[in-house]
């Protein structure tokens, strides 16, 4: 019998985020790798972005597979995947089939991105602090996943493109690991004799599930605005050669440490951790919006943005066992995946239109709209939580 409640459990439920943001660790091998099959940038920058194609359509399919074969063989089943398709490059030399070999890798991201989430809601359901911290923690693995496995294909390019697709063979003890210590998961695992009552003791899956999607589709819409465009601000400030790298690696050390720090906040918190996301969003937005003749001002307000993500999105996925029963949680995740990834796809247009809005050409106008709209959802939040709060009150009265 597996003890859902032991370290190994919760330290294997974690590990498969390790990999999930590992699609482009293996960037830095792409000029030796066009070089070696003779592939133009084009075919090598679509090495780097099939997989994130055949996420978002598995990431759709994941949970009606789940329903079907249960969580814990659809995990297993991504995993292997994972390990095939993204290491079979050590061996391959013609470019369809490492084309075919990513849009495998990416099909196995896409079973258990939703599923590493759905997990720990439907094993922990009844112990929401435990929940909590743990999906802090698991926003934290994929940052450290992400760091280390880019190190990890960096330092084994020195043998060879070849080598760094070696990191995908992470996979299979992972996939040990989950099968050995993390127990079957069904909507009925962590049922107890509870009887209270929650939104979904009334139905499946409510409509604030898809509501959620919207309002993930429009952060992560600008947090891709703010990624894609501060090097662009930077080389506006300090010159054409200036080199933003350096700052581009503090964000994912910026979320490990607050996502680590999740289950505190949110224990000290609750729900204003995400006025809290909103709040530090609207401002880092401002500040960059304002930081067009000030380097220090745009840093500050970069580094700003790298933490609320790490507040808002756990909090989002600790929210859906009120949105959505234990046998649809899996599709409830898939819904807020589906719109994370669209706002990644959306980001150029969403910026393009802002900038249009803006009246202005300059590169920093958009982020001033950014946190009026952001400003206007918070309100929007603590308006209807005070209008549902009074609905309550006056039912009891």
């Amino acid at each position: 019998m597996i003890n859902r409640k032991s370290l190994m459990t919760r330290l294997s439920i974690l590990a498969i985020s390790l990999l999930l943001t590992s699609a482009t660790s293996i960037n830095g091998a792409l000029p030796q790798m066009r070089r070696s099959l003779s592939m133009t940038t084009t075919q090598g920058e679509l090495v780097a972005t099939l997989p994130a194609l055949a996420v978002v359509m598995f990431v759709i399919l994941s949970s009606f597979l789940a329903d079907r074969i249960g969580t814990k063989r659809t995990v297993q089943l991504g995993l292997i995947l994972v390990g095939i398709g993204g290491a079979v490059p050590l061996v391959l030399n013609d470019y369809a089939l490492i084309l075919i070999s990513r849009f495998i890798l990416g099909a196995g991201f896409g079973l258990f991105n939703s599923l590493a989430v759905s997990i720990i809601n439907l094993l922990y359901r009844e112990e929401p602090q435990e929940r909590a911290s743990l999906l802090g923690y698991r926003g934290a693995a994929e940052n450290i996943g992400n760091a280390a496995l880019t190190l990890t294909a960096g330092a084994l390019l020195s043998l060879g493109w070849r080598f760094s697709f070696g990191i995908y063979l992470l996979a299979f003890p992972i996939l040990l690991l989950f099968t050995l210590f993390v127990p079957e998961i069904t909507p009925q695992t962590e049922q107890t004799e509870q009887t209270e009552t929650t939104e979904s003791d009334t139905g499946d899956l409510k409509p604030s599930v898809y509501v959620l999607a919207l309002f993930a589709l429009f952060l992560v819409m600008t947090f891709i605005a703010i990624g894609v465009r501060f090097p662009t601000m930077v080389t506006d400030i300090k010159g054409a050669e200036y080199n933003a790298s350096n700052f581009l690696a503090v964000m994912p050390i910026i979320g490990i440490v607050t996502g680590s720090m999740f289950g505190f906040f949110n224990r000290l918190l609750g729900e204003k951790c995400l006025y809290l996301g909103l709040i530090l969003l609207a401002l880092a937005t401002f500040l960059i919006s304002i930081s067009e003749n000030n380097f220090s001002l745009l840093l500050i307000g970069y580094f700003i943005s790298g933490v609320p993500g790490s507040l808002i999105f756990p909090f989002i996925y600790n929210s859906l066992n009120l949105y959505a029963s234990p046998s649809k949680m899996n599709a409830a995740t898939s819904i807020i995946l589906i719109g994370c990834n669209l706002g990644n796809f959306v980001a150029p247009f969403g910026l393009s239109t802002l900038q249009a809005a803006s009246g202005s050409s300059d590169v920093f106008a958009p982020f001033k709209l950014l946190s009026i709209l952001l400003l206007v959802v918070l309100v929007g939040i603590v308006v209807k939580k005070q209008f549902a709060s009074r609905r309550v009150q006056v039912k009891q009265g």
